[in-house]
Parts: structure tokens; C-alpha cells; sequence
């Protein structure tokens, strides 16, 4: 019961909200670069695909962000005093 417990909180670590966030936002992005962006969209960036670039960078965030996570580092208190 304890460890169902335990699992239930992983998920409400801040780092994990920021990576699910980011990710969210970055899987947006790509899937506007696939579909969406078009010559005039293009012209606007300078011929270059500004959500295609944003996206690769905020899912790489979001994986480090996750790996963090994963790693579980013992840096500071916590709040069930483990």
C-alpha cells in the first residue's frame, strides 16, 4: 500500500509537471512544423521552420527534464521526511 502510495506522489514532482508540460508544448510544435507550415508561414521566419527548431529544442528540455526526474536525486528535503 505504501508503494502505491509512493507512486501516486511521483507523479506530482514538479519536475515531471514541467517535463509533461514542455513535452505537450514541443509535440504541438513538430506537429505544426509537419502540417501546418506553408510558404507564407515560412516567409514569415525567413525561410526558416521556427516551430520545427522550437520544438527540437523543447523536447530535448523536456527529456532531460525527464531524466532528471527519473534519476530521482536526494538534494533537498522532502516533505514525506524520506
Amino acid at each position: 500500500m505504501a508503494s502505491e502510495s509512493r507512486e501516486a506522489t511521483d507523479y506530482t514532482d514538479i519536475r515531471f509537471v514541467i517535463a509533461a508540460a514542455i513535452g505537450s508544448i514541443a509535440v504541438f510544435l513538430l506537429i505544426c512544423a509537419a502540417f501546418v507550415a506553408g510558404p507564407e508561414e515560412m516567409a514569415k521566419t525567413g525561410g526558416i521552420n521556427g516551430n520545427l527548431y522550437s520544438g527540437i529544442g523543447l523536447l530535448i528540455v523536456a527529456l532531460i527534464m525527464g531524466i532528471w526526474w527519473k534519476m530521482k536525486p536526494h538534494g533537498g528535503a522532502s516533505p514525506t521526511g524520506e
